[in-house]
């Protein structure tokens, strides 16, 4: 109905059109209600993903200690920090970038001086003191770092997906990274390979940030974090080809003009002042530093002892599936494929990370798990993006128990993982029996070709100054030792007269034996031989040995990580002295090799 009179007409539209702005505000509001409650569920998943992460991570995180040999490579971060706090700014050693030592350093600094005020350490001869007696809060310190920082990559993967493919991306990225068993794993000790694994994502969110919106200050940034991660692991240096190669095709038009390399350029110029600023002594010391890259090469290149084959294999077909479990590995492929397909320059940087990371570090025959780490993190956001884009018109309940599906394998393992760190380590518990059962100067003699299957016990002052005697004339400083002699922190009670059983003996110390006969141990005085057995390398019995012990010593007491010692289906890394699993679980107790502790018959 038309009405008659214009004004009514007037009014009825004015009245419609505050009606229909009515209904528009209402549906705003309701629609940004929504949205903020989409926000607030968003937020509240990213900051559940993060809680998760970080638990996983910290989860068994004393494991071992106060044994300072339960994971290799910690005493070397842990030593050469302190002797960096002590004054001496060069560390010395390049087999490892210097970054991480000086960051320890100044962590150790900040512990001394809340110590210091809190009447914990008087001096810094008693905190060196206490570092003697119980090392346990230098490596937990570091420890605790490696997990922070873990647990912040997961915060950083989520901003590069979310760069990628949107938030939904970002979430599944750094969910599935949260629950990835390599990164858990790693993110417990003090390592390198979480902390430049932390730098390198910085470099990349901001890099990212530079090809959405040029801007010089996220170019310097990402020069910057990205020179730290080579500062903290050489390796990384294989991440700077690909980023360059983004910036340089991110002028558009312009690439292939002399102007346009002045990104790169500046770019890779960052990298190096920032590498130089965290190892400064790679220039200052230039021969050393060469030395000890030019080793690490040729170990890269040679192996590890045993003979796995080159790394693009063994990676591929066992390192990466049990670093993410197989449905997330063929996941985080069919992502790269997936990316590929779309000719994105950030798609593009991801899987060019991935294939010359991959290539240059699988071309070796050395093939620790730890050395794929760098890649989780991008297999991951390949993962997430895929399923974000899949799954963009699902609903956020269904997408998480799609990614819940596809982290079950990497889940158990974490929780098995955690779960066997969280229990007393048989290196422990052979030391706790001793020093429970056998009096103090008991002669003792260690059975094994490394110091990773020792239990931890205390040696005699002897024996101690018999030892720095003995590396002194081998031409080494000796200073730690003397140091803690000095301050009367060795020996500690119970101690005991120790005898190492080795294969060779290139330092020529009295207190070790190539020459392996109980006979001659028993007119020695030693009355007692621990021995360790694993699958590992590291401990192995010879069989001659083994056959004297057996016939002029009882086995007194074992210490057994395993359900069925002959035929266990536990797997480990194979060249890796650590004595956790990857896999079969069920079949390991606690983690360890297995101790025995041998009483000989005809002992004095």
């Amino acid at each position: 109905m038309v009405p008659d009179n214009p004004v009514d007409l007037g009014k009825s539209s004015l009245s419609n059109l505050y009606s229909r702005s009515r209904l528009i505000g209402i549906l705003r509001k309701i629609m940004a209600s929504r949205d903020r409650g989409l926000d607030n569920v968003h937020l509240l998943w990213l900051v559940l993903i993060i809680l998760v992460g970080f638990v996983l991570r910290v989860w068994g995180i004393s494991f071992g200690l106060p044994h300072e040999h339960c994971r290799p490579d910690e005493s070397t971060l842990v030593h050469k920090s302190l002797s960096i706090g002590s004054g001496d700014l060069n560390p010395q050693f390049f087999n490892y970038p210097s970054l991480h030592f000086y960051i320890l350093a100044i962590l150790y600094a900040i512990f001394f001086f809340i110590g210091w005020a809190g009447g914990v350490f008087p001096d810094l001869a008693e905190f060196q003191r206490q570092f003697f007696l119980d090392p346990s809060p230098f490596y937990l310190i570091g420890r605790l770092l490696s997990a922070f920082l873990g647990t912040a990559s997961l915060y950083l993967t989520y901003l590069t997906g979310r760069h990628l493919e949107g938030k939904r991306a970002g979430l599944l990225s750094a969910g599935f990274l949260s629950l990835a068993f390599l990164h858990v794993r790693d993110s417990h000790f003090l390592t390198v390979d979480v902390p430049a694994t932390f730098h390198l994502l910085l470099a990349y969110v901001f890099v990212l940030r530079y090809l959405a919106a040029p801007a010089r200050r996220d170019l310097v940034l990402s020069g910057i974090f990205l020179g730290l991660s080579v500062s903290t692991k050489y390796s990384l240096a294989l991440f700077a080809l690909p980023v360059a190669g983004a910036v340089l095709l991110g002028n558009g038009p312009r690439s292939l003009r002399i102007l346009a390399w002045k990104d790169p350029l500046l770019f890779m110029a960052i990298i190096f002042v920032a590498f130089v600023a965290g190892s400064p002594f790679s220039l200052l010391d230039f021969n050393a530093f060469w030395r000890d890259l030019s080793f690490e090469r040729a170990h890269f290149a040679h192996g590890h002892g045993l003979d796995l084959g080159r790394g693009w294999a063994y990676h591929l077909g066992f390192t990466l599936p049990h670093s993410l479990g197989w449905p997330l590995f063929a996941s985080a492929l069919s992502g790269c494929v997936w990316l590929l397909r779309r000719h994105h320059l950030r798609d593009l940087l991801l899987l060019s990370s991935l294939i010359v990371y991959f290539g240059a570090a699988g071309s070796g025959k050395t093939v620790f798990m730890r050395y794929m780490l760098p890649m989780v993190p991008f297999l991951c956001l390949a993962a997430g993006t895929l399923i974000g884009r899949v799954t963009k018109a699902w609903r956020g309940r269904w997408v998480a128990l799609l990614a819940g599906l596809l982290s079950v394998p990497s889940v158990h393992a974490v929780l098995q993982h955690d779960r066997l760190l969280s229990r007393t380590d048989t290196r422990l518990l052979a030391a706790q029996w001793i020093e429970d059962h056998l009096a103090g100067g008991t002669r003792i003699a260690l059975y094994g070709s490394s110091d990773f299957g020792y239990p931890r016990i205390h040696r005699s002052r002897k024996d101690l100054l018999e030892k720095q005697a003995d590396l002194r004339a081998a031409g080494m400083g000796a200073k730690r030792l003397k140091r803690a002699l000095e301050l009367g922190a060795y020996p500690i009670e119970p101690n005991y007269q120790v005898i190492e059983l080795r294969p060779l003996n290139p330092l020529k110390l009295r207190a070790i034996r190539t020459t392996h006969d109980t006979a001659l141990l028993a007119r020695e005085g030693v009355c007692w031989i621990v021995t360790h057995e694993h699958h590992l390398a590291y401990s192995r019995i010879d069989s001659v040995f083994r056959i004297q012990l057996e016939r002029d010593a009882v086995a007194f007491i074992s210490f057994n990580p395993f359900k069925d010692w002959k035929d266990s289906p536990a797997y480990y890394d194979p060249i890796d002295a650590y004595y956790v699993p990857i896999a079969g679980y069920g079949a390991v107790d606690r983690p360890g090799p297995l101790m025995k502790i041998w009483r000989l018959r005809n002992c004095r």
